[in-house]
């Protein structure tokens, strides 16, 4: 039987794989996802687990060919997104990425900003990084990633007290200023969490030097 749940994440790295673990751990194996939806199948309570990569910096070509390096390796693959963007042919601007990979399209790379690895549960660790410092690299431009969705959010806020930018009624106005300050909040809280890991992993990273 197929269990559908809807859900968005603002934590789109660790906040997301805690909870496709629980619901591996209650007996459900994903079986596809969409912008706002999860289908899965029952299956054995902690029969398989789960990771979730951030590619969302890379040029769509390179995400593809890590992805289809993974799936080699044996794990079973699912591309996420991280925004909310129900548009198509669509060209995007990603301040975060590298080089090639801050211009985005869809169809290509946009809204495919995250790879959900799963494997079946065999007792040793689902690391795919070991390393600290890759570690410490990932976590970094994960930051960036909500850093910028932030600072947007922050802009398109002060816009609304600018006179004639926004052209609305002033209770429509502060509508719109409430609903960005709760997004602002939200995307905030793993920014600094984010922030939090890269500050840790450095220090981790001096003791092992």
């Amino acid at each position: 039987m197929s269990k559908t749940v809807f859900r968005y994440f603002f934590d789109f790295l660790n906040g997301q794989e805690k909870w496709l673990n629980r619901m591996a751990k209650d007996g459900y194996r994903l079986k596809k996802c969409g912008k706002l939806t999860y289908v899965f199948d029952e299956c054995s309570p902690n029969e398989y687990e789960y990771a979730v990569e951030f590619v969302g910096d890379q040029a769509y070509s390179k995400a593809k060919d890590y992805r289809r390096y993974l799936e080699n390796m044996g794990f079973r693959t699912f591309t996420k997104n991280i925004y909310l963007n129900f548009s198509y042919g669509k060209v995007s601007w990603r301040p975060y990425a590298k080089g090639i990979g801050q211009i985005t399209t869809s169809p290509g790379g946009l809204n495919k900003e995250l790879l959900i690895l799963e494997k079946k549960r065999d007792g040793a660790p689902f690391e795919l990084h070991t390393d600290i410092h890759d570690k410490l690299n990932i976590y970094k431009t994960v930051r960036r990633a909500c850093a910028w969705t932030v600072l947007m959010i922050a802009l398109l806020g002060i816009m609304t007290f600018i006179p004639n930018v926004v052209s609305v009624s002033l209770p429509m106005a502060w509508f719109l200023r409430i609903a960005l300050l709760i997004f602002f909040s939200l995307f905030f809280i793993p920014t600094v969490k984010y922030s939090s890991l890269v500050k840790y992993l450095k220090e981790e990273s001096k003791i092992f030097e």
